[in-house]
């Protein structure tokens, strides 16, 4: 079954879940996210993980994965607590230079059927012999230049991010020697607790567009005991927005991009 769940077209199948409430302020409070902003309703980049569970129940092995980006479509939201049908399905799995890049994707359907949510998981599954520290050059890499304004500061913290993680496997995010053979200095905390905290500054906007977009793009690790900035950029039209996390060096760890679709 692990080797199916990779083939182009394979379906993951349909089951029904629902949101607990002290799960979702569990995780969110792991982020340094303030559970009351997403109010009564279900925090959208976490269905990002309900997708690393299926893909686990189906038997697919997620050790070692390095997630590189995550598309959300948001459509419609849904209560905490309500039932919901979670289905999804490998869209590509194709040779890049480091070694495979694989797309799955994700449905969130109300008990009418009604599309809420499109989770887009793109992941990169390395090849060992091509993996590993770089020769360092002896200077520190130039910050990036990031525009905008700093609007929030946060240091990861171990515990949080074996919280956040525990649900969902991944030995990358809570051992140090199994990180090591990857060629990190630490255990990395997950692309998606990094989004988790970026949206909520968002979660206003996000809650009232009939139709958003999220994409997060992971640019480099953010290992467990990272400080991050988070810097916005002042957007020229209010239905989009730009954010990035800055790691300690001034480099950006994720850029996160917003476009609302449809407005009220």
């Amino acid at each position: 079954m692990a080797g199916e769940t990779l083939i182009p077209g394979f379906r993951f199948p349909e089951v029904t879940l629902s949101r607990d409430p002290a799960a979702q302020e569990e995780a969110l409070k792991a982020c340094a996210v303030d559970p009351a902003a997403w109010g009564g309703l279900t925090e959208p980049t976490l269905w990002g993980n309900d997708g690393f569970r299926a893909m686990s129940a189906a038997g697919q092995e997620i050790d070692g994965y390095i997630h590189v980006e995550q598309r959300l479509t948001l459509s419609g939201t849904v209560p905490l607590g309500e039932a919901v049908l979670f289905s999804g399905e490998t869209v590509s799995n194709e040779a890049v230079p480091r070694g495979r890049r694989i797309v799955q994707r994700f449905e969130v359907r109300r008990a009418d059927r009604s599309l809420a949510v499109v989770s887009e998981h793109i992941r990169l599954l390395p090849d060992l012999e091509k993996m590993g520290a770089k020769p360092s050059s002896g200077s520190a890499s130039a910050p990036d230049p990031v525009p905008g304004t700093a609007i929030a500061r946060k240091v990861m913290q171990p515990q949080d991010v074996v919280t956040y993680s525990k649900s969902v496997g991944n030995e990358i995010h809570f051992d140090p020697e199994f990180a090591a053979r990857y060629g990190y200095r630490a255990p990395l905390a997950q692309g998606l607790m990094t989004m988790t905290w970026m949206a909520a500054h968002l979660a206003d906007r996000l809650r009232a567009a009939p139709v958003a977009m999220v994409v997060a793009r992971f640019k480099r690790p953010v290992f467990w005991d990272d400080p991050l900035t988070l810097v916005a950029q002042d957007p020229e039209d209010d239905r989009q927005a730009q954010l990035s996390a800055v790691n300690a060096e001034g480099r950006v760890a994720c850029d996160l991009r917003m476009e609302i679709v449809a407005s009220a």
